[in-house]
């Protein structure tokens, strides 16, 4: 076997990813850690174990998570700070609007971390994820606008190799996989599409209601309005 057959073999990804989180090391404080509670997340977390380097886990609530994921987290990993927002996903809504695939402030506001200036972030980003993400992701990218580095050690991870890592590894994971969802994630989430809204909101109908009430509230207080340059609000001619 050739050195680069080597380096594409799982066992050649962990050494390189714990060489990676080994190399970055912050000087004056611990990696930030991004932990979501998916599969992604438990295998970076597992990693960093391995390279054993300072970090502080970081779980940002969305209010919107599975109730099993977060039951997972506060049983498995209760070492993992919980940084949660000033207001529950519905009740900002109502302000912002429902989010679209254009229009993503929920993920800027309760997803993307509001980490301290200069930090180190380790995140479970991987590009086999999303043709965008391995378009826009490198295993090293530096922030201009926040001045901090984030490291993605399994960026070129696979599926599968994500599961055998989770397998040989004995590591627990979240009992929806199980249940055959691949990807964790917020409940309505545009991003899911329409086959996957439908799928969550049969799985837990509480949200569903939730959304539904929403768009209800939305609607009865923009319709007929008229937004920024004058223009009736966009929701009058598209729902």
């Amino acid at each position: 076997m050739t050195t680069g057959q080597i380096q594409d073999t799982l066992a050649g990804k962990i050494e390189r990813a714990v060489s990676l989180l080994q190399m970055f090391v912050p000087k004056t404080h611990p990696y930030f850690g991004c932990f979501s509670g998916g599969k992604d997340s438990i295998v970076i977390k597992e990693l960093v174990k391995r390279a054993q380097v300072p970090v502080v886990w970081h779980y940002h609530v969305t209010t919107i998570d599975p109730p099993e994921l977060v039951h997972f987290i506060k049983r498995e990993h209760p070492d993992v700070i919980w940084d949660r927002p000033p207001q529950n996903f519905f009740t900002r809504a109502v302000t912002c609007g429902f989010p679209t695939r254009l229009a993503r402030w929920c993920c800027k506001e309760y997803k993307e971390s509001v980490s301290p200036i200069g930090s180190v972030l380790i995140l479970g980003i991987r590009a086999a994820e999303s043709p965008r993400r391995a378009a826009n992701w490198q295993t090293v990218t530096f922030n201009t606008q926040t001045h901090t580095h984030a490291l993605a050690p399994i960026l070129d991870w696979s599926d599968e190799e994500v599961w055998q890592f989770i397998r040989e590894s004995q590591l627990p994971y979240c009992c929806l996989y199980d249940e055959g969802f691949k990807r964790l994630g917020c409940i309505g989430c545009p991003m899911a599409g329409r086959k996957g809204r439908l799928r969550q909101f049969a799985r837990w109908p509480g949200f569903a209601r939730k959304w539904r009430e929403l768009f209800h509230n939305i609607w009865n207080k923009r319709t007929g309005t008229i937004q920024r340059g004058g223009k009736h609000w966009f929701g009058d001619r598209y729902f």
